[in-house]
C-alpha cells in the first residue's frame, strides 16, 4: 500500500475533524449494570416527585362562568367528554355562552390536590420512567453525563382518550415514548445526584451527529494504489 502525501493530508484532517468531534461531544460507552442500576435509580427519584400534569398551574373547582374562550384554553370539554368533569348553565345574567364546569366523583378522585390552594388540583396523567440507559461519558471529575431513554409507564386511562390528547398535545406526545434524553449526574458522598434539569433530545440532534461520524469514517478510509 503507497501512502502518499495526499492522503497523509486527509489522514491529518481527518484525525483533527474526529478529536474535534470527540472533544465536543465526549466518548459516550454502555456503562456496566451497576451504574446503569444507580442511574435509573436516581432518574426515577426524580421523576416520582414530578407528576406529568395537563396544566401548568392548578385550577380551582368549581369554575364558574366560564366563557368560551377560557373553556378552550383549559381544555374544559375534552375533560368533560372523559368524564373528569360535569358542565351547568351559569344564571341568567353570566355572560353569553358561559357555562360552570365542576368534579364528576371521578374527576375528584383522579385531580391532584394543589396542598397550598384548598380545592384546587391538577389532573396528573403519569411519571416518567428510565426506560433505558444508553451510554454515559465523564463530563467533569465529579460529574457523568448520561444519555437514557424514559416513557410515562401506566398512564392514567383517560389519558389515552382521542378528545384528551386532541385537546392537550402535549400529552399525546408524551405517551409516544420512549423519548432520548440527557442529564448531568454529580458523584456525592451521598450517591449519584442530578445536576440542572434532565434536557429532551431532538432526533435531528442525533442524525446529524451519526452524518459527521459517517464522513470522519469515510475520510479516515485508506485506499490501496496501484503500485
Amino acid at each position: 500500500m503507497i501512502v502518499t502525501n495526499l492522503n497523509r493530508a486527509m489522514w491529518a484532517a481527518a484525525a483533527a475533524c474526529l478529536t474535534g468531534i470527540m472533544l465536543v461531544a465526549g466518548c459516550s460507552s454502555a456503562p456496566p449494570p451497576a451504574d446503569r442500576a444507580g442511574y435509573s435509580q436516581t432518574l426515577n427519584k426524580y421523576y416520582e416527585g414530578r407528576p406529568m400534569c395537563i396544566w401548568q398551574e392548578s385550577v380551582k373547582f368549581p369554575v364558574e362562568d366560564a366563557t368560551p374562550e377560557v373553556a378552550a384554553e383549559r381544555g374544559f370539554a375534552a375533560l368533560t367528554d372523559a368524564g373528569l368533569l360535569v358542565r351547568k348553565r351559569s344564571t341568567l345574567d353570566s355572560p353569553k355562552g358561559s357555562y360552570t364546569y365542576d368534579l364528576t366523583p371521578e374527576g375528584r378522585s383522579a385531580l391532584e390536590p394543589d396542598v397550598f390552594n384548598q380545592g384546587a388540583g391538577n389532573f396528573c396523567y403519569g411519571h416518567r420512567t428510565v426506560s433505558s440507559i444508553d451510554g454515559a461519558r465523564q463530563n467533569s471529575r465529579s460529574t457523568e453525563l448520561v444519555d437514557y431513554q424514559y416513557s410515562v409507564a401506566q398512564p392514567a386511562s383517560w389519558a389515552t382518550e382521542y378528545s384528551i390528547q386532541k385537546a392537550f398535545p402535549q400529552v399525546a406526545g408524551e405517551l409516544k415514548g420512549p423519548h432520548k434524553a440527557e442529564v448531568t449526574l454529580l458523584d456525592t458522598t451521598d450517591g449519584w445526584q442530578i445536576s440542572g434539569t434532565p434536557a429532551s433530545l431532538a432526533p435531528t440532534a442525533h442524525q446529524s451527529h451519526d452524518s459527521a461520524l459517517t464522513r470522519v469514517k469515510a475520510m479516515l478510509h485508506v485506499q490501496k494504489l496501484p503500485s
